[in-house]
């Protein structure tokens, strides 16, 4: 808890004495007048009424969100100088206890955003000389719209894309820096298939607010247009500039956002630690391409504490560096505040002595170390973010996964359980079903069956398999089991997932080679034999005669070539019988009590899911360990766990796997949820493997 911590209390204590003691020059000649005119002649456009009285056009440089924010605090702060008989020292403190708040809602929102690394925040962020300068030694207010931006990232990881939009469009609103985001985040929603169809809910929010904020004021107020005009942060933007010709003028900032935004564009999917990253370097890219002002180095400071949560020591001390080295070049270079309390009525000097040469050299050193290890920071932090993003190596072709098997042992209904994971436009199935080379009633079919592998184009297969995984659409005809007849080709396009599912889906070493999971299902024989002859007779409408007839002659064909692929299964999933006794009678329609069997093909780390089944989810696990210990089996019953309380086992012990799943997962209850569970435990152990591979 953050009371009981004393670097919180430390943080809070150093805020409080700052807001009494401190009266920064920006706050006291800017942000606190414009806002106290405002409040006692109040306008639709406090902007132009501020310069018809002669006020400095760079008082106070925000949107409508900043004036709505602050404007209750100074106020009250008005109201209580008023009643003390005081010259306005209380709504100055009032104006510094919001930037508090918002500094305290920066807190939380960061803790949530980084639950795992909660502990670590509080001494990155809350303890940070950037934050603590920037804001109450020098009284920058740009706290606040980081705040929006923070939220908004917050709300859109926890899959709310319109409340995550609105939330933007409010920092829109609060400074119109926050527009830089936009483009970033909207190629996020967009690289992710499961999260295409979320862009708009987004966007729309986003523009709309923003526009009903700040179009307004930038069309109509003469005074906004006269302040931003007025703007050094206008100048800077556009200010640096390689003239390569007459009339042909190269602007170095805007040139260097477009690329950012080409190349994070071509990255693809991206990690939500990656869009962080590129975030950061947003940023970065602004502070060290223009002469920012002392605030814009609070926008960079979330992105600079998600890599630290992440990095190891020697991100911690770049990270750091680059802190100390930003507060020494504003300090040697800038103003500070007036100390009134103390009989200090104007601002603290800069702590340079005087302006000759050695100052001059003294604030370029400190700046050229700010921008050096900003830009090292930078580069770390989307070199890290790549390498992150690389989880499963989806920036170079789709997650692939194959489920073989018999048939009636439950492939489809897997098939749709794993699908429901990662959102049904991330996945595309590839049906061993659609490669039979002949139609039903085919002569062939009279000498062989489905499950020889004769009777299937499974080159074909492969080749497609190997087409979807490097990002080439295929077409592919349909098998219509209700014809027994080929549909037209159609064109399948590769997405983030590649789900291929047959009789032999395991059976091609070219394909097997490509897979990062290859599940085997199984079925016990007296359990298979019963549910084929219920789905045959009653589904299909098949005599009893020929479905037995059907089970005797495709056996050799199973044990042959079928059933050997197990061997090359990662995982083996097989249904058995609770009680045999309700297998008597195929025509009953009655449930059939289940138990599943999982066989591991590696031993480790199945621990803790078999606890927390337990523990959490109230499964019955038995667990035998085979020879050697490398393989584990277990028996699980578990027909009456609920889809939400393996959400929340994959949640505790695969946290890492929300990248890769939909927004909100479609979990199944019983014995397939246990399946997915089982198959999200796979990808997460074989993901360091995957990341090496990508790496070489």
């Amino acid at each position: 808890m953050l009371r009981h911590d004393p670097r919180f209390a430390a943080g809070l204590l150093l805020r409080l004495v700052a807001v009494l003691l401190l009266v920064p020059p920006v706050q006291a000649e800017g942000f606190t007048p414009f806002l106290r005119q405002g409040l006692a002649a109040p306008s639709l456009d406090p902007w132009t009424q501020w310069l018809s009285t002669g006020g400095d056009p760079l008082a106070f440089l925000y949107g409508p969100v900043m004036v709505a924010y602050h404007a209750p605090f100074v106020g009250l702060g008005m109201l209580a100088d008023r009643a003390a008989g005081g010259g306005g020292a209380l709504a100055q403190i009032c104006f510094g206890l919001s930037l508090v708040l918002a500094d305290l809602a920066m807190l939380v929102l960061l803790r949530r955003l980084h639950d795992g690394a909660a502990d670590r925040v509080v001494a990155f962020y809350w303890l940070s000389p950037i934050v603590l300068v920037a804001t109450y030694y020098f009284g920058e207010v740009d706290i606040v719209p980081t705040a929006l931006v923070t939220a908004s990232l917050l709300v859109l990881r926890e899959g709310r894309p319109r409340a995550a939009g609105a939330l933007l469009g409010a920092a829109i609103g609060a400074n119109i820096s926050a527009l830089a985001l936009l483009p970033f985040m909207a190629i996020f929603l967009w690289s992710h298939r499961r999260h295409r169809d979320t862009l708009a809910a987004f966007t729309i929010p986003c523009l709309a607010l923003a526009l009903a904020l700040q179009a307004p004021l930038l069309l109509l107020s003469g005074g906004v247009q006269a302040m931003l005009l007025a703007s050094a942060e206008v100048d800077s933007i556009l200010g640096m500039t390689v003239p390569l010709a007459p009339g042909q003028t190269l602007h170095v900032m805007p040139f260097a956002y477009l690329l950012l935004l080409y190349g994070a564009w071509r990255v693809g999917r991206m990690s939500f630690d990656l869009l962080h990253a590129v975030l950061g370097a947003v940023y970065f890219v602004i502070l060290l391409l223009t002469p920012a002002s002392t605030g814009w180095y609070v926008w960079v400071l979330p992105f600079v504490v998600a890599y630290q949560t992440r990095a190891g020591a020697r991100g911690v001390a770049l990270a750091t560096v680059f802190a100390i080295a930003f507060v020494l070049h504003r300090l040697l270079t800038e103003p500070g505040p007036a100390l009134p309390l103390i009989g200090m009525a104007g601002p603290v000097p800069p702590w340079l002595p005087g302006t000759g040469p050695v100052a001059e050299h003294l604030a370029g050193l400190a700046y050229t170390a700010t921008s050096a290890v900003g830009l090292v920071l930078a580069v770390t932090m989307l070199r890290h973010g790549l390498e992150e993003n690389d989880f499963f190596r989806l920036s170079q072709r789709p997650l692939a996964i194959a489920i073989a098997g018999d048939s009636g042992t439950g492939k489809d209904t897997l098939a749709l359980a794993i699908a429901g994971l990662f959102g049904g436009g991330a996945v595309t199935n590839l049906s061993g079903d659609d490669y039979h080379l002949f139609e039903r009633h085919g002569r062939l079919w009279q000498s062989l069956t489905h499950l020889d592998p004769r009777a299937n184009d499974l080159d074909g297969m492969a080749r497609d398999a190997q087409s979807l995984l490097g990002w080439k659409p295929i077409l592919c005809r349909h098998y219509d089991h209700a014809t027994g007849l080929f549909t037209p080709r159609r064109r399948i396009k590769a997405t983030d997932v590649v789900l291929v599912t047959g009789l032999h889906a395991l059976y091609s070493p070219a394909l097997r080679a490509s897979l990062d999971l290859a599940i085997y299902l199984d079925m016990d024989d007296e359990l298979r034999r019963f549910f084929k002859i219920r789905r045959d007779v009653r589904e299909r409408g098949h005599p009893v005669e020929r479905v037995l007839a059907s089970l005797e002659r495709r056996r050799p064909d199973y044990e042959r070539f079928v059933q050997p692929q197990r061997a090359h299964a990662d995982i083996v999933f097989a249904l058995l019988p609770a009680d045999r006794a309700g297998l008597a009678d195929w025509a009953t329609t009655g449930r059939i009590p289940l138990l599943l069997r999982v066989r591991l093909h590696d031993a480790v780390g199945h621990e803790r899911v078999v606890r927390h089944l337990g523990a959490v989810c109230g499964a019955q696990v038995d667990v035998a360990v085979e020879a050697g210990g490398h393989g584990v089996e277990l028996t699980i019953a578990g027909e009456d766990v609920s889809g939400e309380d393996l959400q929340v086992v994959v949640l505790k012990l695969f946290p890492m796997l929300s990248e890769l799943l939909a927004w909100s997962p479609a979990w199944q209850p019983g014995l397939t949820g246990i399946m997915q569970l089982f198959v999200l435990m796979q990808l997460a152990r074989h993901s360091p493997k995957r990341m090496q591979e990508s790496r070489q």
